[in-house]
């Protein structure tokens, strides 16, 4: 069941591809993500409704639709598995406040080494974390959803979409060679939430598109990399494939 909703919500399918184009020096003159915070947020914004993102939350919506009918199922599944141990763990790796000290520490590394690249992925790690931790929390409060375990602001998931935003932006600068174990992870990761109870099904693949989808806007530029969401017909369903060329 976890591995046919990613199927149709978020599969990466992964082509050869050659390495991002190394950023060139004026792509660093914003690279002030403290001190331009609401400059930086507002560029990500006007970003944010480009193909490669829209593509991305639609294929996440559709597999959110699509599986919110599975919910109660899965979370009552979860709950006759008993605890688990690692989900404990999952808590902390999705957390934003992880993701955001990480970037955060990134940003300062590249700052006291005089790397402009490593600089350059802070900053943008540090973008991503912004714009995805105030659009998660608005519509976690706009939509009120009941947590499975009976907490409050359930969808979308915060750890789900803080974990792929990393991973966009670490896919984005480093090529699919880092792209896939970062992917992987965040996959853990949001399944994770799901496992402690404190999400639905539905949450995590809404979310994950979520945190996708803004990190393409804000590395929107950076390289000439792309992304072409796949819809293809299965026994049972339609999976949507988003393909990296």
């Amino acid at each position: 069941m976890f591995s046919a909703a990613w199927a149709l919500a978020l599969t990466l399918g992964f082509q050869t591809a050659p390495a991002p184009k190394p950023p060139t020096p004026t792509q660093f003159t914003d690279d002030r993500p403290f001190a331009r915070v609401f400059q930086n947020l507002a560029k990500d914004v006007q970003a944010f409704p480009n193909r490669d993102s829209l593509l991305i939350l639609a294929a996440g919506s559709g597999g959110a639709l699509a599986f919110h009918p599975l919910d109660d199922n899965v979370a009552d599944w979860v709950t006759q598995q008993g605890p688990s141990s690692y989900s404990k763990v999952g808590k902390v790796l999705g957390s934003g406040w992880v993701h955001g000290i990480g970037a955060a520490t990134a940003y300062g590394v590249g700052r006291w080494t005089g790397n402009a690249r490593t600089m350059h992925v802070g900053s943008d790690l540090i973008r991503a974390q912004v714009f995805t931790g105030l659009v998660t929390q608005g519509i976690k409060y706009s939509v009120g959803r009941t947590r499975p375990n009976g907490g409050s602001h359930s969808f979308p998931s915060g750890h789900s979409s803080a974990a792929f935003a990393t991973a966009g932006i670490v896919d984005a600068h480093f090529g699919w060679k880092a792209g896939i174990p970062a992917y992987a992870m965040s996959s853990w990761i949001a399944w994770s939430r799901v496992r402690d109870q404190a999400h639905y099904l539905s949450d995590i693949i809404w979310g994950s598109a979520l945190g996708l989808s803004v990190s393409r806007a804000v590395i929107a530029g950076h390289h000439s990399n792309t992304w072409t969401v796949v819809p293809t017909a299965t026994r049972t369903s339609v999976a949507f494939y988003v393909i990296r060329k």
